[in-house]
């Protein structure tokens, strides 16, 4: 037999992965958990896990303080930058150690979206993790109820959330290997950007003079900026006003159960209904973001002017 012709069957013997990366890791297991939360999905985990590891942004939130308030102090900012560290960081944690050969790791994160595991699944394919290899377990709602979960959680994920969460379950369908590697990629290398006028504080203390009657008690009071636009930055023909006061003029108020917010013209917004949130029944489950589905929008008696600095900040 001639050296070609056993090169080429050493080749054939070859296993390779999805990724065309040489098998090199065979006995190694990366078990990916997909679930809602309150399904069971972290007892899973537990049961599967053995002399391994598990990984979960949830316990890297849970290290850098409180739970609640980490994504409270998100909300009321706009900057979900903080969360995508987390996953970054967890993502970087399981990596270190499944390259010392540690098996299984498994990933207990929801995973509801094809592209959430990428960073771990591609992670795994480019060490020489076999296919078979990488698996997924996929505990859905635990047949529970969206009431149920909203009740068991943990985390006080809320019922709407529950929701939410349960149907983009069902809409993507269950998870493979071929359709995690086609997804696109959940933090794109190109930083997001957060665009908004922030009030002066002779500003919002004006505003908050006017409306203080309206706030209904125990809310959370925010009154801190108008949105521009969430992730793409300054529009082009304004990123000359980077840094500028301009001038606001409350013009509405609008409330709902969730949120209480002025209507305001005088500068640019991509929303619909320009606003400014003043404050949030967070207790309720309200959020600021919900100032955009308020439906009753009345005319204030006196306009409030109003100024404030055009600012934009990376989302991590």
């Amino acid at each position: 037999m001639g050296k070609e012709r056993i090169k080429e069957i050493l080749r054939e013997s070859i296993n390779y992965n999805k990724l065309g990366k040489e098998v090199t890791r065979p006995s190694q297991t990366l078990i990916i958990m997909r679930g809602i939360p309150g399904s069971g999905k972290s007892t899973k985990a537990k049961e599967l896990v053995g002399n391994g590891a598990i990984f979960s942004t949830d316990e890297r939130i849970e290290e850098k303080g409180d739970y609640r308030e980490f994504f409270e102090k998100m909300i009321s900012s706009g900057n979900f930058g903080p969360l995508g560290k987390m996953h970054n960081l967890n993502s970087k944690m399981a990596k270190e150690v499944m390259e010392k050969g540690v098996s299984p790791v498994i990933v207990d994160n929801t995973n509801i979206k094809a592209n959430e595991p990428k960073n771990y699944v591609e992670a795994a394919l480019n060490m020489g993790y076999a296919d078979d290899n990488i698996k997924f377990i996929d505990v859905g709602t635990g047949g529970l109820s969206a009431e149920e979960l909203a009740d068991r959680n943990t985390h006080g994920v809320p019922l709407d959330k529950i929701k939410a969460m349960i149907q983009s379950h069902k809409s993507v369908g269950p998870l493979s290997l071929e359709k995690v590697i086609k997804a696109k990629p959940m933090y794109s290398n190109k930083p997001k950007m957060f665009a908004s006028v922030v009030l002066d504080d002779k500003s919002r203390t004006k505003l908050l003079q006017t409306v203080q009657h309206m706030i209904p008690e125990g809310w959370d009071v925010i009154a801190h900026h108008m949105t521009i636009n969430f992730g793409k930055g300054l529009p082009e023909d304004l990123k000359g006003d980077l840094g500028k006061t301009v001038q606001l003029r409350a013009t509405k108020v609008g409330v709902s159960d969730m949120v209480l917010a002025v209507g305001v013209e005088g500068y640019h917004s991509d929303n619909d209904k320009p606003h400014i949130t003043i404050a949030v029944n967070r207790s309720g489950g309200g959020k600021p973001v919900m100032s955009n589905d308020i439906q009753k929008w009345d005319n204030l008696e006196n306009y409030i002017n109003l100024s404030g600095k055009v600012t934009e900040e990376k989302l991590g």
